[in-house]
């Protein structure tokens, strides 16, 4: 990240930050991407199967250290989509000190300890608009709109969050442990949510997310456990999978994943949504890399589909 000058003076002349006390930078990332997909949809249709789209993001972020020790932060992002629709529609700041951090909005850490699978550059499920929700490789917990983070004591740390609802709100949180054991890292991560009521009558759901990270060497494990319950056993998605990441050198990556999720409610019991992934990241030169992503899913149940996608990208950061 790179601080620039002009935008401090100009803050400064409006009044905004100290140039003596205030960090301001901006960050940008930019990429190009290509798509082609087939799939149990795509195959029974006249629509093209492919797709070119550019995008450019930019974020500004402020920090400041007070007389008595606290870090004050904010940013702001601008997500370029490809379609033109670019704002700056993401936002957050956060007040960090010895008792931890309070996050608000884009910087909240509610959801800090659930566990994605979907490590890979760029998933894309580009066949049909009526693919499942609960894919294996996402991480099911919301994010919160406040939240507080305990430091670390003994490798372990722990968050909570709320988020508004329409009826009630939104409860989200989690622990973490991280330790080492000879030349491997080793973190497990626990994260839960109590989703609101939108109406008195919608029903509740409760969702956890348990994960295992093992690092050593170039390669890096992860699996995890995903769960989503509607009051009432309606829905039960259960999710199992695992991820590896493994670094070459320092200018490739290779990466796969693999999972799949059930269903044990009383509603679209038959439900079964199995996936794979992998890719490859090479680095060109710092700032420049450019990707491989190829992933496969099978959906049964009340909607069947299936489907490939591979995805090559072109990526540039600043």
């Amino acid at each position: 990240m790179r601080k620039v000058l002009f935008a401090t003076t100009a803050l400064v002349a409006l009044g905004g930050v100290s140039a003596a006390s205030a960090d301001i930078s901006v960050s940008a990332k930019a990429e190009f991407q290509y798509d082609s997909w087939s799939g149990s949809s795509a195959d029974s249709s006249s629509a093209n199967n492919t797709n070119i789209g550019a995008t450019t993001d930019f974020a500004i972020s402020a920090s400041t250290v007070t007389d008595n020790g606290l870090t004050l932060s904010a940013r702001t992002y601008q997500d370029g989509a490809a379609d033109g629709s670019a704002s700056f529609a993401q936002q957050g700041f956060s007040i960090s000190g010895d008792f931890g951090k309070l996050g608000f909005a884009s910087d909240e850490d509610g959801d800090a300890f659930a566990t994605a699978l979907d490590i890979t550059d760029d998933e894309g499920y580009n066949t049909t608009a009526t693919i499942s929700a609960f894919k294996p490789s996402d991480e099911w917990i919301s994010d919160a709109e406040v939240s507080y983070k305990t430091p670390t004591i003994s490798g372990f740390t722990a968050s909570v969050g709320v988020k508004d609802g329409a009826y009630s709100d939104t409860t989200v949180g989690g622990v973490q442990y991280a330790t080492t054991a000879g030349d491997a890292s080793i973190t497990l991560k626990y994260a839960f949510e109590s989703a609101a009521k939108a109406t008195s009558s919608t029903a509740a759901v409760d969702e956890t997310s348990l994960g295992l990270v093992l690092s050593m060497g170039g390669a890096t494990l992860t699996v995890a456990q995903q769960s989503s319950e509607t009051a009432g056993n309606t829905y039960d998605y259960q999710a199992s999978g695992a991820a590896i990441a493994y670094t070459v050198s320092d200018s490739l990556t290779v990466e796969a994943f693999t999972g799949e999720t059930t269903n044990d409610g009383t509603t679209d019991s038959s439900f079964k949504f199995k996936e794979t992934g992998y890719g490859l990241t090479y680095v060109v030169t710092p700032g420049l890399s450019v990707s491989l992503t190829n992933n496969t899913w099978d959906q049964d149940g009340s909607t069947d589909e299936n489907g490939t996608n591979t995805a090559i990208a072109v990526d540039l950061s600043f």
